[in-house]
């Protein structure tokens, strides 16, 4: 049953201020004991933007390491880009700041980070001429590479394994992946994947192992093809992921538990975009593919209404008893699995895209916020209505689920909105909308016991607009909110538009 609060208390300026309470009832002896959490803002930074320049900024976190602000700035005429790097220590502390620009007509491509660097990819515009910069995140010093695409490709995908560029993109319609040796400055094309009616879905590399997971979709049959190389690009195996109506959309490499690595991602009925349910593929056994459809989950509707639930529910019943099957057709993303005393627990957000314009000096490469340019307002959109917890055990099979009404949040970056943490047998979960952090309780018997509003605010200011606000997990149980903000001084008429870093807590 959800429940809801008006109540918002300031955060900066408040050291650990009561925020919000919940209760957990651990039974033992049939007794039942309350227990207290409260989410607090522990630093809050700003930086402030000037109308003159254009800024794009994306967070990266590297665990109890910090974060990283990556910030490429540009005049309005987008003639200079500067890239500037600030590391911050979990205190958001800044530790160091260093700065790189670019060769003339060289843009920021993508970003690719590892567990002790960042790779960024620069290429000289319809051209193929490309710089690697790899960042130190301890030091903040950085080498370059340059280098040359063997092909005139579009860039969908970079990653790097070791000292292996691998970027992924389309040359005369047709997929194709180069490994660019980032201290031999040599390349090579991956073979067994330039073909017709097939697209590249994704690359993954596997770090211990090091080895090379290419994902390729067949247009045709809507087949999922999995390759694997080896360090030097050989390929070492392959494999066709899809049945009859139960075709794979995408995948996502992740290791459980146990060790095994295992491909998850959506599967649809049909060769449509729209997604009937999940699936998991074990990589390291030879077992089936498991299949979960949506309609067979137990809470996969409970984020919704009673009355909307039911009536979708009688509409299931009736189709089963005609022996027609119902599907609910959804997009959605997982997260990376985080263990828990059963076994692992999966996040997924589901979504739905609206598309629109967007026109920049910048390209999109990864979580960024822009500021600065005349069509602000006007980009790729999507709106998540709900989110799910996936609870499987120590061999990947799924226990139980449940689901939360994300109510339409709205960004204009396709990527995980929803952070969790685990206290006893509750699952605390935060996620961004309109300026505030909302959170919500659940555990396996029960729907969402509480939904409480936490602004984003200074008690000597004043938030004017929230033009994107974001939430990502951090270490631990802290999390760091971020976006751009219109804030006024309580002292001042004068308004000023900024970049903030806030670090939030449970306690």
């Amino acid at each position: 049953m959800v429940s809801k609060t008006n109540e918002k208390t300031t955060l900066m300026g408040m050291n650990k201020a009561f925020l919000w309470k919940f209760f957990c009832l651990i039974s033992l002896s049939q007794i039942t004991y309350i227990c207290n959490a409260q989410l607090v803002t522990e630093k809050r930074i700003e930086l402030e933007l000037k109308d003159a320049e254009n800024d794009e900024f994306n967070v990266i976190s590297f665990g109890d390491k910090g974060i990283l602000l990556l910030n490429s700035r540009a005049n309005n005429f987008g003639r200079k880009l500067d890239i500037n790097f600030t590391k911050y220590d979990t205190t958001l502390s800044q530790v160091w700041t260093n700065s790189y620009q670019p060769s003339l007509l060289f843009k920021l491509v993508k970003y690719y980070e590892s567990e002790s660097y960042l790779y960024c990819l620069f290429r000289e515009e319809e051209k193929e001429n490309i710089t690697i910069l790899r960042l130190d995140i301890a030091t903040g010093d950085y080498v370059i590479s340059e280098s040359r695409l063997l092909t005139t490709m579009d860039i969908d995908l970079f990653s790097v394994l070791k000292s292996k560029a691998l970027i992924g993109g389309r040359y005369n319609d047709r997929p194709v992946v180069e490994m660019i040796n980032l201290f031999a400055n040599t390349a090579k094309v991956l073979p067994e994947i330039h073909s017709n009616n097939v697209k590249l879905n994704n690359i993954q590399v596997n770090e211990a192992e090091g080895l090379v997971y290419v994902l390729l979709k067949n247009s045709r049959n809507c087949k999922l093809f999995l390759k694997v190389y080896d360090y030097d690009g050989k390929i070492i195996g392959s494999k066709t992921l899809g049945e009859k109506n139960k075709l794979p959309l995408n995948g996502r490499l992740i290791q459980i538990p146990n060790g095994d690595y295992v491909l998850a991602g959506n599967y649809a009925d049909n060769c449509s975009d729209y997604s009937v349910g999940f699936y998991t593929h074990s990589l390291t056994r030879e077992e089936d593919t498991k299949y979960y459809d949506f309609v067979d989950l137990d809470n996969f509707l409970s984020y919704m209404p009673k009355k909307r639930q039911n009536r979708l529910k009688t509409r299931i019943k009736k189709k089963n008893l005609k022996g027609k099957d119902f599907k609910l057709r959804q997009r959605l993303i997982l997260q990376d699995p985080t263990e828990n005393p059963e076994g692992m627990t999966i996040m997924a957000e589901v979504f739905y895209p609206e598309y629109k314009n967007y026109v920049s000096n910048f390209n999109s490469v990864g979580r960024n916020y822009r500021w600065g340019d005349n069509n602000y307002y006007t980009y790729n959109n999507f709106r998540y209505t709900h989110a799910l917890i996936l609870n499987f055990d120590k061999n990947g099979k799924l226990i139980w689920d449940s689901s939360i009404s994300l109510k339409d949040l709205e960004s204009r970056t396709l990527d995980h909105k929803v952070q969790f943490s685990v206290i006893g047998d509750k699952y605390i979960l935060a996620y961004p909308d309109e300026g505030t952090i909302k959170t919500s309780i659940i555990d396996r018997n029960s729907e969402t016991v509480e939904e409480l509003p936490l602004e984003l605010s200074d008690e000597n200011q004043r938030v004017i607009d929230t033009y994107q606000s974001e939430l990502s997990a951090w270490y631990g149980h802290n999390f760091i909110a971020y976006g751009i903000q219109s804030v006024r001084k309580n002292t001042t008429a004068y308004s000023k538009h900024v970049f903030y870093l806030s670090k939030l807590t449970y306690e």
